[in-house]
């Protein structure tokens, strides 16, 4: 049997961009999840030291509230699980390469 290329098994082109596609997703939505955890980390300690007064410096919108930036954090983490779920979910249909 010969070996090399022009396999049945091997992934097309397409294929494996698309497969490249969700991992970068993935890995983005674990960053994300990541970063936004250590900012609820960070809030809940501006809340026990500040009280409902706390406000929270986001870098492009600017200064927030306690309430707004919980708001904000939790649909972060939110959107985040949602990508990484449907990132696996995606790659696991494709199969193994």
């Amino acid at each position: 049997m010969k070996k090399g290329l022009g396999g049945h098994n091997e992934p097309s082109r397409a294929e494996s961009m698309a497969r490249i596609w969700w991992l970068i997703i993935f890995g983005a939505a674990c960053y994300g999840f990541g970063a936004l955890s250590v900012t609820a980390d960070e809030l809940f300690g501006i809340a026990q030291f500040y009280g409902p007064s706390g406000l929270y410096y986001f870098p492009i919108i600017g200064p927030r509230g306690l309430w707004d930036s919980w708001v904000y954090v939790f649909t972060g983490l939110a959107v985040c699980l949602f990508l990484s779920l449907v990132s696996i979910l995606k790659l696991q249909r494709q199969g193994p390469p």
